[in-house]
């Protein structure tokens, strides 16, 4: 019996070379009557947690993360552009990873300028001119006829600062281009105050020039540099005469009402530094992408039932070194030295159910085309499997029996989705005021309230509507409602009204004075 475990910390699962090793050997040892059963075992279980959490989180290398608050990225890529290209279900084996999205990513060259990345500077900037050479690079350009050769432009003559400094600028602005700054220009070069201003534009907005006019003031530039500085003035001369020639062509050429044609430069295409790649991004694990690693894969596509591709099911076979990563590209020397040393490479076949069908495109252009294809497929029937493992389903009681019930259990208290109805809450009774206000009597240690139960004192039935005397009814009553007219004339309400006693202040007891 061996142990398989794809990380340390997980538990080790019992593996053989035979089908039901497991219980053949319980009944060699007289144990197959105490084996458990295979729910009660949780090998199963426990087998296909590893697995998905391997395919998951382990078997393709993390492309990139989502990153909370300020926190720097894990994983930093270098410049490029990602695009989803379809969303399908992925079935590997007994796992099926629904929702699984596919994304391109075409990667840029490092050295182009991202706009939103580039600083605002306050500081007056050149548009006619900017330097993109590095310090200390000399200028030279190249012949039409030769792209290898090339010539320099020698060195211009200097002149004296002031044959070439015109009468109508003032010492201030002649003051704020160095001396061997001018003395660089060539004699037909004339120094205006646009060119200054230009020229302290430009240093302001390049560094690299700034830091060849600082060399020059100080007198410690090379003759390249002084050679680079001039021919760099020279053009800012250039640019600011082309802009007088406009300017004076514009004031004979007659407006007209037409709006004029301007010609926007496309930018430049920018070629890829390396080819694209496809990315993974799991239902499971939103946060993660996970690169797809170009290796030894291929792919083929099936058909339906009517032998009409229209979003068939899309197999992929890569090949998975033992550790359960993806290996790199196998020529056919690695695969003979695979084959002879038995490594424990393997394949493995991923489904992709019911893709979009431009996902097919998508997977030829990334393998490299269909020859590309047939050779990864032949070098991967080609590669012997390892020998097949089987897991030992039931095990008998015991400490490995007690860690595999422990792992798969739930880590909390498992609660119904949908519960029972809940009971009806019971409404509290309110205690009448004559008990709040009734006194307590004890009788031979009881407690007995003074409130009495309603409805146990039964009422007094309701007279009838008569006359006293006479007993009669339907008949109009006088005196409070309670004797008739005819009762009244003949005086016998008085006779039926019991006078009360007269009582005289004689008939008082008088108390005895001695």
């Amino acid at each position: 019996m061996q142990a398989s475990s794809t990380n340390k910390n997980d538990v080790m699962l019992p593996v053989g070379g035979e089908p039901f090793w497991d219980q053949e050997d319980s009944e060699e040892n007289d144990q197959g009557k105490n084996l458990k059963s295979i729910s009660e075992s949780f090998v199963l279980l426990k087998s296909l947690k590893q697995s998905r959490d391997r395919w998951l989180h382990s078997t393709f290398p993390k492309f990139s993360t989502k990153t909370r608050g300020h926190k720097a990225p894990e994983i930093v890529q270098p410049p490029h552009t990602i695009q989803p290209r379809g969303r399908c279900d992925i079935e590997i084996g007994p796992h099926l990873f629904p929702d699984t999205i596919l994304y391109e990513v075409n990667y840029l060259s490092s050295d182009v300028p991202s706009t939103s990345s580039a600083p605002v500077s306050n500081t007056p900037s050149n548009p006619y001119w900017q330097s993109t050479a590095p310090y200390g690079h000399s200028y030279r350009y190249a012949t039409p006829g030769s792209a290898q050769q090339t010539t320099s432009i020698p060195t211009p003559t200097p002149v004296s600062a002031t044959n070439t400094i015109p009468s109508g600028s003032t010492p201030a602005q002649s003051e704020r281009v160095p001396t061997p700054l001018i003395t660089s220009l060539s004699a037909v070069s004339i120094i205006t105050p646009s060119l200054i201003s230009q020229v302290n534009a430009a240093a302001a907005a390049d560094p690299i020039f700034s830091n060849l006019l600082q060399l020059a003031a100080a007198k410690t530039a090379t003759e390249d540099q002084l050679q680079t500085l001039g021919l760099l003035i020279q053009s800012l001369a250039a640019i600011d005469h082309a802009k007088k020639i406009a300017a004076a062509a514009s004031l004979q050429v007659p407006v007209s009402s037409e709006l004029p044609v301007t010609y926007n430069q496309p930018p430049p295409i920018q070629t890829p530094v390396r080819p694209f790649d496809l990315v993974l991004e799991f239902r499971e694990t939103p946060g993660d992408r996970w690169l797809f690693p170009r290796g030894t894969v291929c792919i083929e596509r099936l058909t339906t039932t009517n032998n009409v591709i229209n979003n068939g099911d899309i197999l992929i076979t890569i090949c998975l070194s033992n550790d359960g990563k993806v290996c790199v590209a196998l020529d056919e020397q690695v695969v003979e030295e695979t084959n002879q040393a038995n490594s424990g490479l393997y394949t493995a076949t991923l489904r992709l159910k019911e893709p979009p069908t431009h996902i097919w495109d998508n997977l030829i252009r990334w393998i490299g085309g269909d020859e590309k294809n047939a050779l990864c497929k032949r070098r991967l029937e080609d590669l012997v499997q390892p020998k097949r493992l089987y897991l030992g389903l039931r095990l008998p009681p015991g400490s490995l029996a007690t860690q595999l019930q422990a792992a798969c259990g739930p880590s909390y208290s498992m609660r119904p989705v949908r519960q029972g109805p809940a009971p009806q809450p019971r409404a509290r009774q309110r205690k009448p005021y004559s008990e709040k206000k009734g006194a307590i009597k004890v009788v031979t240690g009881e407690t007995i309230s003074a409130k009495k139960a309603r409805g146990s004192t039964s009422k007094a039935p309701a007279l009838p509507i008569q006359c006293v005397s006479c007993k009669q009814t339907d008949v109009p009553l006088i005196l409070g409602g309670r004797y008739c007219r005819p009762c009244v004339d003949s005086g016998k309400h008085n006779l039926a009204t019991p006078k009360a006693p007269l009582v005289s202040e004689s008939s008082q007891p008088i108390a005895d004075g001695s």
